[in-house]
């Protein structure tokens, strides 16, 4: 952690590049930095802290973590040390720490090397001579050296312009292992050597070249001119996204600020009877005030971090540029085509899964019943500046395949089958196990970690907020937290229906029961809002919305087989049967794209939400046999299928 506080402008009016050497993390200048392998560096306390947090409520095999600019996937190199330990596997940055120590004024002081020499005694260097690299005090400079170099070209360090050049200069880069000079890249590899480095480890590589002449074909085909453009487009959308975020922060706070208004004036009509359900409803807006609040804070601080390590990269590398310094060039170079891949995974991000919110009291009163209403959260699809050509729309993007999960467990009394299923934030699944009556979670590993037990047979699963999830169990609605260890059963709303697909909209269920659909509230009562031809096994909506996408599980030729509810519970046929025969699972992405898995065509498909557009993404030949549950989050993507032990494949949409 930085000491002494932040790097102050320079007297004498300078352009300051403090901002070089600012850790990311405490914004104040680095101390004991550490260089992570995608370049960037942190003072070894903070980021010691960070991996410390990062992994905290992980198993204790975590062997990984990610940069806090780029979030770049990062491994320790020794895995079996304590995490508190990680942050000293990683190499010192030398040279950031030679920068310091020159601001400082460590390395200001230079001695006349004739005087050592000849006169075996110290006294201060006034001139480098760049010829025979040497420096010298005025009297030798004037008594020898200008009478021998009369056409030198030297420069005097007393002056500010003659400060960092002599120490810049006298910086050769040399290789730990041969203490040679490292003048040389691998491009197969991306690793610099010197030249026995070379003939040694990299002789079979196709393509070495020397540290100048690997920048000069970065010159020469407009490379880094190219990244550096789009590194300043993409610190401009972040900027313009930190704005919007904020604002979007302080419209939600002088939301919550009018909802609780609202409860305290309905309080004035009602005091006598409403103490304990005006606690209720404010600890329900405050709750939710929190959550949508931590995650625009949460994203915002993400686009600020990588803002300003593109900034810092961008001013790097032109100085690197100035001062011919190639190694640094490459690996700034490096370090931007880094930074941009993690602008792209971010932009994603925020495009796919965040949305504009809104917190609004909604009244209920009609005279008679005494309440205060409830709070909803509105939500709507976020705009985003990307660059151009950088990012692709989810409808675009084709599936690769991440990992394959068994769940069976050993406790299991029959095969599984599983009928419903979620993607969690944190990118844990929570499945629901049909044959033994059980709810399972799945690590981001892969491994089921823990199981709940429940009083009847899941079906179609939904998410609640990020430690919620809701399930249709037998009559009812059972709501379950989730942590990184444990599923616990908080609450079950019973509705006198058996219950099959199920989503979450504004505070309230919507569940499908054979073939109608009804909206339920947290007390349990129901509204019916469509009968459909066919029975309705899952359910979803669009987030941004409140459209409901109804799969019909039916074969018949020219007969609907997925149709969509707004919310003004107009009924629209979307698709008829044809690629899409006997729907069972769907889901909606961010972008509004419908997934659908054909249970007896045994495929799944994405289409537009008003079906005009339609693509196959899944068959058979991706090992998918009668798939039933679906379900997207950001890019990922998990599907499941009717077959032994019911395996769960999980996707990512590239």
């Amino acid at each position: 952690m930085a000491e002494g506080g932040p790097n102050q402008v320079p007297k004498d009016g300078t352009q300051s590049d403090s901002h070089l050497l600012e850790c990311p993390i405490c914004l104040e200048q680095l101390h004991q930095p550490r260089c992570l392998p995608c370049h960037h560096s942190l003072c070894q306390e903070c980021l010691s802290t960070y991996i410390t947090s990062e992994v905290s409520g992980k198993r204790d095999t975590a062997t990984t973590f990610t940069c806090p600019v780029c979030r770049t996937l990062t491994h320790p190199i020794d895995k079996t040390e304590d995490k508190d330990k990680w942050a000293e596997q990683f190499p010192v940055d030398k040279v950031v720490m030679e920068l310091i120590q020159m601001k400082s004024g460590a390395t200001d002081s230079h001695y006349c090397m004739f005087c050592e020499k000849t006169r075996d005694k110290k006294v201060l260097a006034q001139f480098w001579c760049k010829t025979n690299k040497c420096f010298f005090c005025d009297a030798c400079k004037q008594s020898y050296h200008d009478i021998i170099h009369t056409n030198c070209d030297g420069i005097d360090i007393r002056t500010s312009a003659g400060k960092l050049l002599p120490r810049t200069e006298t910086l050769i880069k040399k290789c730990d292992k041969h203490n040679e000079k490292i003048d040389y890249f691998c491009v197969d590899h991306k690793v610099f050597g010197c030249s026995k480095c070379i003939i040694v480890g990299h002789r079979k590589c196709n393509d070495v070249s020397t540290t100048e002449d690997y920048c000069s074909t970065l010159d020469r085909n407009s490379t880094i001119k190219e990244t550096t453009t789009y590194l300043q487009e993409a610190t401009d959308s972040l900027e313009s996204a930190v704005k919007n975020l904020q604002q979007y922060l302080q419209s939600i706070a002088d939301d919550k600020e009018s909802a609780l208004q609202s409860i305290d004036d309905m309080e004035e009509r009602f005091i006598h009877r409403m103490k304990e359900l005006k606690k209720e409803i404010t600890d329900d807006l405050i709750a939710k005030y929190k959550v949508e609040s931590d995650n625009l804070k949460a994203t915002s601080q993400k686009c600020e971090r990588l803002k300003i390590a593109m900034k810092n990269t961008m001013e790097s590398t032109a100085t690197a540029r100035q001062q011919n310094d190639h190694m640094g060039t490459i690996l700034l170079y490096q370090r931007g085509q880094t930074e941009l891949d993690a602008w792209k995974d971010l932009v994603r991000e925020i495009r796919i899964t965040s949305s504009i919110v809104s917190l609004k009291h909604e009244t209920e009163f009609d005279g008679t019943s005494l309440n205060f209403g409830k709070i909803v959260v509105q939500k709507q699809q976020r705009q985003f500046t990307d660059v151009q050509g950088l990012t692709k729309p989810l409808s675009e993007c084709e599936l690769k395949e991440l990992r394959k999960v068994n769940i069976k467990m050993k406790s299991d009394q029959s095969n599984c089958f599983a009928r419903g299923v979620v993607i969690t934030p944190d990118g844990s699944i929570v499945v629901g196990d049909y044959s033994n009556q059980k709810l399972k979670l799945i690590n981001t590993e892969g491994d089921v970690v823990v199981e709940l037990k429940v009083n009847g047979r899941p079906y179609d699963l939904c998410l609640v907020d990020n430690t919620t999830v809701a399930a249709a169990i037998g009559n009812g609605v059972h709501v379950v937290t989730v942590t990184s260890s444990k599923l616990t059963l908080s609450n079950v709303i019973n509705i006198g229906k058996t219950c099959y697909g199920i989503t979450y909209r504004n505070g309230e269920f919507i569940v499908s029961s054979d073939t109608e659909v009804y909206r339920v509230t947290k007390d349990g009562k129901t509204l019916m809002l469509h009968k459909g031809p066919s029975n309705i096994l899952t359910l979803s909506q669009d987030q941004r919305t409140g459209t409901l996408f109804i799969p019909y599980y039916n074969l018949t030729a020219g007969s609907t087989v997925i149709g969509s509810l707004p919310t003004n519970n107009l009924h629209k046929d979307v698709l008829k049967v044809g690629i899409i025969r006997n729907a069972y699972g769907v889901d909606v992405d961010g972008e509004g794209n419908v997934y659908v898995c054909g249970h007896l065509s045994q495929n799944v498909v994405q289409m537009s939400g008003d079906g005009a557009n339609v693509r196959e993404l899944l068959t058979t030949a991706d090992g998918i046999s009668n798939p039933l549950a679906i379900n997207v989050y950001g890019d990922k993507l998990v599907v499941t299928s009717w077959s032994d032990n019911n395996p769960i494949l999980l996707f990512q949409l590239i």
